[in-house]
């Protein structure tokens, strides 16, 4: 087949599907917006998580600390 029918029955094939899109750009958007919101709220419970398990090492951290300094022998 010549190069010249495959670039044109891309060029159709990329023109329909922008059709469809265009058609349901709202459903699309929509759906994009809900895909987003959950992303988002997954990435704010993984934050959440990640602050609560640094708060968790660093009171464990300062009790060790203290510990420690109190096994010492003073003097």
């Amino acid at each position: 087949m010549n190069n010249w029918w495959k670039y044109g029955l891309a060029f159709l094939g990329g023109a329909a599907v922008g059709a469809l899109v265009y058609k349901n750009a709202r459903e699309i958007r929509e759906l994009c917006t809900k895909a987003l919101g959950g992303a988002m709220d997954l990435k704010d419970k993984a934050m959440e998580a990640a602050e609560t398990v640094k708060e968790s090492a660093e009171d464990l951290l300062a009790e060790a600390d203290a510990k420690r300094k109190a096994a010492q022998p003073q003097g």
